[in-house]
Parts: structure tokens; sequence; C-alpha cells
């Protein structure tokens, strides 16, 4: 008896290590096959990637048919539908973009519900009704019940109650997402079915997230009362943002104009005044920019007028160039001038540079003048660098002058190499001599050297000799390293004598080289 139930004993176990062995190669089976539609998702998305439609639809379809265990099944489906939809836009045959939208959608279908806690479910959704509107449009009426179906609870117009459920969910909820995509493509479909949806939501709705998207989506349409509706809700929605929406919106559309120019005159804070400058600035009517011209001139509040100025130099036309050229001196404000001449800076006609020579020559406040000279320096032009030299006879502040001859410097062409000679040798004011010489360093002419050796050795300012010697250490031509070491051998000032043996010796010339040999040996 004991034999027997030792015998039984030795069988469960067999059984339950046999059961135990079955699992595990189940298990095995389910991790191969799990790597291998992976691998084949991983390719897949590849090829979508690439916009290869066909091939990623050729491998989806693969997955699906072939893994339908796998952990992969719901992500292929969902992109499966999406390859089938970009790949029937790529199609001239009416009749196959149709059966493979079709195909598409009911691959959405199976996915949205069989697989209903799968994350790609929202997504499935959105694309459906995308798919529901395209089929719709080519004569299938019955694809617009899943429009319909995404719309429930935003049917009844009479009243809120319908849309109770929204007010409840988060701001992020995929459904009211999915509803304003459905209201999107009914606005494409039906306008008169989806408008007065539309309307109720942005004119009485609670939740302000709700009716900035449905704003979006109504702006679409060309109904002749969007206009109005904008021009309320740019004025009186309780939500900032919700106004902010509208008058872009309004900026948005040519006939809004109007009712941007009336809405600025409403006593509106001063963040939406702001962005309706904006806005304006979108029309390139002549209307807009008088507008625009006015606030910049007029305006009390100053941040706006400075967005207006601002707003205005990104209109590229002739017109507007030449007004911001003329509104300089209709602006006391230096702050606005400054800004102002920064924008004639930027334009490169002959007006705008004629206007920054004026302001540099003749403006009252030596800040303005010094800012004209600097955008007068970043023009490239011939014509600009010649005004430039011109420019310094008609200065006399030691200041913008100084800044003159840098500008002057980077220069390379024979006028102001001529120039700063000229500075060097004759202009009354040291300072200025000084800087002439130091910028006549990066100018290869021998005349220069000549003019620069002969300067140092008719002086006994030392600093000024230092400056010489610095300005022809920068010029490694062999006439510049001759003057040096001609200046070297005579020099007796142990202090100069040093910065020249300095600079020869950074030259590495061989005449140089041999020099400073010569006064090693002594």
């Amino acid at each position: 008896m004991k034999y027997i139930k030792s015998i039984s004993v030795f069988l469960a176990l067999c059984l339950i290590f046999s059961f135990f062995l079955f699992a595990q190669e189940k298990e095995q089976e389910k991790k191969k096959e799990n790597e291998k539609a992976r691998v084949l998702l991983v390719n897949a998305k590849k090829m979508i990637y690439q916009k290869d439609w066909e091939k990623a639809v050729e491998a989806l379809k693969s997955l699906v048919e072939n893994y339908q265990k796998s952990g992969y099944l719901d992500d292929s489906l969902y992109w499966l539908g999406y390859s089938m939809y970009k790949l029937s836009a790529n199609l001239e045959n009416v009749e196959k973009q149709l059966e493979i939208k079709q195909e598409a959608l009911e691959k959405l279908n199976y996915l949205i519900n069989q697989y209903t806690l799968s994350s790609w479910v929202d997504d499935a959704k959105v694309l459906r009704i995308e798919l529901a509107k395209e089929l719709y449009k080519k004569g299938l009426s019955e694809y617009k019940r899943y429009i319909n179906e995404s719309l429930k609870g935003l049917e009844e117009v009479e009243g809120v109650e319908g849309l109770e459920d929204l007010h409840s969910k988060k701001e992020t909820d995929p459904e009211l997402e999915l509803k304003l995509v459905a209201l999107n493509a009914l606005l494409s479909m039906d306008q008169e079915e989806a408008f007065p949806i539309l309307v109720k939501i942005v004119n009485e709705d609670k939740n302000p997230k709700l009716r900035e998207r449905a704003l979006f989506v109504l702006c679409q349409s060309k109904h002749p009362d969007v206009i109005p509706i904008l021009i309320k809700l740019a004025t009186r929605d309780p939500d900032d943002r919700v106004k902010e929406r509208a008058i872009t919106y309004l900026g948005m559309r040519e006939e809004g104009l109007d009712a941007l120019l009336d809405a600025y005159n409403v006593n509106l804070a001063l963040k939406l005044k702001h962005r309706i400058i904006i806005s304006i600035s979108m029309n390139k009517s002549k209307k807009a920019l008088d507008k625009l011209l006015d606030i910049a001139k007029n305006d009390k509040d100053q941040e706006a007028r400075e967005r207006a100025i601002t707003m205005i130099s990104v209109r590229g036309d002739k017109e507007t160039k030449n007004k911001i050229v003329d509104l300089y001196d209709s602006i006391s404000d230096p702050k606005l001038k400054d800004r102002l001449i920064i924008v004639i800076g930027q334009n490169k006609s002959k007006k705008a540079l004629d206007k920054l020579l004026d302001i540099a020559k003749n403006d009252k406040n030596p800040d303005a003048r010094e800012r004209a000279i600097t955008m007068i320096s970043v023009r490239g032009d011939r014509e600009t660098k010649d005004k430039v030299v011109d420019l310094y006879d008609s200065i006399s502040d030691p200041k913008l002058k100084n800044r003159l001859i840098f500008v002057i410097g980077q220069s390379k062409s024979e006028k102001a190499r001529k120039k700063l000679l000229d500075i060097v040798k004759n202009d009354k004011d040291m300072k200025a001599r000084e800087r002439a010489i130091l910028v006549l360093g990066d100018v290869k002419s021998d005349e220069m050297i000549e003019v620069l050796s002969d300067m140092y050795l008719k002086t006994d300012d030392v600093n000024l000799k230092g400056k010489i010697i610095f300005s022809m250490g920068q010029n490694k031509s062999d006439k510049a390293i001759e003057k040096l070491i001609e200046i070297a051998r005579k020099e007796e000032n142990l202090k100069l004598k040093k910065q020249l043996i300095f600079w020869l010796g950074q030259s590495k010339n061989e005449k140089a080289m041999k020099f400073l040999k010569e006064i090693i040996d002594k």
C-alpha cells in the first residue's frame, strides 16, 4: 500500500514538473514572439519616418496578422491606420484611395473596441474622425456617424445642460479634445450644423479652456457672424487668454482691422492693447500703418509706442521705410529716438543713410549722434564708407571724432587710409592723432610706415612714441621691420627700446632676428 502511494506521489510530482516545463516553454515562446514583433515595429517606424508608406503598411500588416498575441498589437494597429491614411493621399486612383481609407478606419475601429485601455485609443479616435470626414466628403454619408458619436454632449444648443459633463473634466481631457476635433470636422462638412454649437460654447460655457479651443475651431469658418463674435470676446470675455486669442484671430482676417482699431480705444488692460498692436501689424494696409504711426507718435503708454515702432520696422515695403525715417523728427522721447535710430539703421535706402548722417552731425543728444555713427558703420556699401570719411570734418565733439576714427579704420578703402594719415599728420587733437596711429596698425602701406617713423623721430612725447611702436609692430611687412630696427638703433630711452625689441621678437622676421642677435653678442 505504501508502495502504491509512493508511486502516486511520484507521478503527481512528474505531472507538476511537466506543467512547469510546459509553462516555461510557453513563456519563452511568448518572449520570442514579442521580440520579433518589437523588431518589426521598429523597422516599420523607420519606414514611416522616411515616408515610405507602402513598405510601412506591408510591414505593419505582417505584424498584425502574424503576432496577434504580442504586446505591440495596439501600437501596430494605430500606425497601420496612420500609414494607410498617408498612403491613400498619394494615390491617383480615387477608388483605391477610398478603399484604403475604409480599411484604415476599420483597423482603428478594431483598436478602439478591443483595446479600450490602450494609450493609443485617443489618437485613434482623432484619426478616425479625419478619415470619416474625408470619406463623407466623397459621398459616403454613412461615415458621418463617427463624427456625431464624438459630439455626444454638445448637441444641445438651447442650453448648457449638454455641456455639464465637460465642466468637471481636466483641461487636458482627451475626450474634450476629441469633441473639438469632431466639431472642426463637422464645420468643414456642414457649417450650418456645427456653427451654432460653437457659438453657444464660446458665448456661454464656463470653461475658459473650452471657449478658447472652440474659438480656434470657429475661426476656421467664413461665416459673416464670426467677426462680431470675435469683437465681443476681445472686449468682454472674462478670461484674458480668450481675449488675446480673439484679438489674434481678428488680426488674421482682413475684415477684422476696423474692429481692432475700435478695440484699441476701449479701456482694456495694457497687455491686451499691446496684443492689438501686434494684430494690427498683421494687416498690410495703409490704414493699419497710419494707426501704428499714430500710436508711435502719440500714445500715452511708452511700451505701446516702442512696440508700435518695432512692428512698423518689420514691414518691408518702401512706403513704410520712408515713414519710419520721417517719424524720427516727430518724436522727442530719447529712448524712443534711440530705438528708431536702430530701426533706421536696418534700412538700406539712401534716405535712411542721409537721416543717420544728419543725426550724427546735428542731433542735440550726443548719445543719439554716437548711436547713429554706430549704425552707419554696420552698413557695408562703398557709398556709406565714403560718407563716414566725409563726416569726420563736420564733427567737433572729441568723443564722436574718436568713435569715427575707429569706424573709418574698419574701411579698407584708399580714401579711408588717406584720411587716417591726414589725421595723424595734421589733426590738432593729440588724442585723435594717437587713436589714428593705433588704427593704422592694420593698414599695409609703405607710406603709412614712412609717416609713422618720421613722426616718431620728430616728437619727444614718450607716450606718443609708444603708440607708434605698437602700431608699427602690428604691421609685419619688411618695411615696418626695417624702420623699427632703424629706430631701435638710435633709441636711448630704455623703456622704449624694450618695447621695440619686444615687437621685433614677435615678428619672427629674419632681419629682426639678426638684429636681436647683434644686441645679445655685444
